[in-house]
């Protein structure tokens, strides 16, 4: 719980009875493996804070794709958020990669939190904010960069993901096939 903690203050201080106000409402879970905490067609109803382990979000397409969207790692947060905020259908899943532990916050008790404290309220906004970004810097790759231009932009921001993620989840990721990420590696390589 110190790592939640401290992600919290460092995106907005706060004493610690403000922290302690949220402890009543969180939940510990243990996530195995390939369990979904979520799945795409069902409301997000609780965001959750990744204490230890390694989860992807993706959707399935109209052709029975799995396009993977984003990947998770411990001390950060997971949440498709706009199921979360408006309380609609999800557009994605969200999969433990390996076994995890979460820390779960329910959609009404983080409402009632941000409503209770202003120091809450602004830590909402920073993380809605910061999950927009996410989504746009994410959208923005795929319509402004070339494959190549996308696997270095990986490459740099997230490079765990060439050990944890399977090529064809990479592949996904960076919008490309499996095969055409694989020429793409032997080109970088010999460059």
């Amino acid at each position: 719980m110190d790592a939640l903690k401290n992600v919290i203050t460092s995106i907005v201080p706060m004493s610690d009875e403000e922290y302690s106000l949220m402890l009543p409402i969180i939940n510990k879970i243990e996530v195995k493996k390939d369990k979904d905490l979520l799945l795409q067609g069902e409301i997000c109803r609780h965001i959750y804070f990744i204490e230890s382990g390694f989860f992807r979000m993706f959707y399935v397409d109209f052709r029975g794709n799995e396009i993977n969207s984003r990947f998770v790692k411990s001390n950060d947060f997971l949440v498709d958020f706009a199921s979360f905020i408006t309380q609609k259908n999800a557009h994605y899943s969200c999969r433990a990669m390996e076994d995890s532990t979460v820390i779960s916050l329910e959609y009404e008790k983080v409402e009632a939190l941000y409503n209770c404290c202003p120091n809450w309220s602004k830590f909402g906004r920073l993380i809605a904010e910061s999950a927009y970004l996410i989504i746009i810097e994410r959208q923005e790759m795929l319509h402004f960069q070339t494959p190549e231009e996308r696997y270095k932009t990986i490459l740099k921001k997230e490079p765990y993901l060439f050990q944890m993620v399977s090529q064809n989840q990479l592949s996904s990721y960076i919008g490309i096939k499996p095969e055409s990420l694989s020429r793409l590696r032997k080109r970088m390589i010999g460059k």
